[in-house]
């Protein structure tokens, strides 16, 4: 029964998150049909992490007053409902709206499914639980460029919302009818002002938002750069960026097994440090082969680094902390890594070529390393 709620809430994970990651492999389709600038293409994503961000904010709230269990049902109706709003969107602003409105109700899972988890699943598996948990995240951005593609030959490019609609309804069924649902206790949690007050916290923020956007950032932008600057056709491109996920997935979970066994600081470096150059590597290769194999890189090892920096982020907090610390940094890299890195990506495409913004991105996150140094509580 327990294995069976693990892979329920995964298939929820992969939803959740798919109705974000969704928007990149259709964002070329959506810039012809609504003449958009790569600029305001990539404001959209600014929108839903907008939403998103409100919504985290909001969860603990929601949560303390109605339960894990119904706040992720509520949620799921809601983001049912949004993603139906983008099959009618004709403009612009419309599509920004329902694009704020799906961060709105997506933002609400992940703060809820954690304890969740944690309160049906004994402590002794929690590592090999969430570990399986995350890669639907990796799965998502493996699948969802693959899954587009075979949808566009049957379908207009609005109705894959009304089909990813349709899954998280039946899947949200099934949650509700098969998992329990403890309501958080009220366990004293630190301040807001408590964490801000730190100096890991700002080092840890640092290295997370420059990799987050050197991971989500590039992973928005990519169909779009083959695309436009690199003349590959769309189902091409989409498929390319599919195939380059499929490492992230297996690194997702070999990861956790090295954790046990390296210090995480060493990890860390040395993701970061590979992260950086393959992104390098992507904006700078001309050869069709190289550029390929620099995406897979950078694919694979880039989402290595969020196990690793959470790994890292328990291991200098307290339990009552945790939960404050990791919000808060969720909160500030979302909204780089997956609002304003996308529009600014944008712009500077706009004005020079994606070239320029993802060199720009490598450089930074291979320099975040020297960030490393100042977290001495992981010596």
């Amino acid at each position: 029964m327990k294995i069976r709620l693990l892979f329920l809430f995964w298939s929820l994970w992969f939803l959740n998150f798919s109705t974000r990651s969704i928007l990149s492999p259709l964002l070329p389709l959506i810039e012809d049909e609504l003449v958009l600038t790569h600029a305001r293409a990539g404001s959209l994503f600014l929108c839903m992490s907008f939403g998103f961000t409100l919504s985290v904010f909001m969860s603990g709230w929601i949560s303390k007053h109605i339960g894990y269990k119904r706040s992720i049902i509520i949620s799921f109706f809601a983001l049912a409902l949004a993603l139906i709003g983008f099959r009618f969107a004709e403009t612009y602003f419309y599509f920004a709206a329902v694009s704020f409105f799906v961060g709105l109700t997506s933002g609400i899972y992940f703060p809820c499914a954690i304890p969740l988890i944690t309160s049906i699943f004994s402590r002794e598996n929690w590592g090999k639980v969430i570990g399986f948990h995350e890669t639907a995240a990796s799965s998502s951005f493996l699948a969802i460029p693959i899954l587009v593609t075979l949808a566009l030959r049957f379908f207009h490019w609005k109705s894959c919302f009304l089909i990813l609609s349709g899954a998280c309804l039946l899947v949200i069924f099934f949650f509700w009818v098969f998992s329990p649902g403890p309501r958080p206790g009220e366990a004293k949690k630190s301040s807001y002002s408590s964490v801000l007050r730190r100096k890991d916290f700002w080092l840890v923020n640092i290295i997370w938002t420059v990799n987050g956007i050197a991971t989500y950032g590039i992973y928005i932008i990519t169909p779009l750069f083959l695309v436009t600057e690199r003349g590959l056709q769309l189902e091409l491109a989409n498929t390319i960026f599919g195939i380059s996920r499929i490492g992230g997935v297996l690194a997702t979970i070999l990861i956790g097994f090295v954790l046990d066994r390296i210090p995480v600081k060493k990890i860390l470096f040395f993701i970061i440090i590979i992260t950086g150059l393959s992104t390098i590597g992507v904006a700078l290769a001309q050869v069709f082969w190289l550029l390929v194999g620099m995406l897979i890189i950078q694919a694979t090892v880039s989402v290595a680094f969020f196990p690793s920096a959470i790994m890292a982020i328990s291991k200098i907090t307290r339990l009552d902390e945790r939960s404050t610390f990791m919000g808060l940094i969720l909160v500030i890299a979302s909204l780089c890594g997956v609002g304003i890195a996308p529009a600014a990506l944008g712009a500077v495409a706009d004005t020079w070529s994606f070239q320029v913004g993802i060199l720009v991105v490598g450089v930074l996150s291979s320099l975040s390393f020297v960030v490393i140094r100042g977290l001495k509580a992981l010596e």
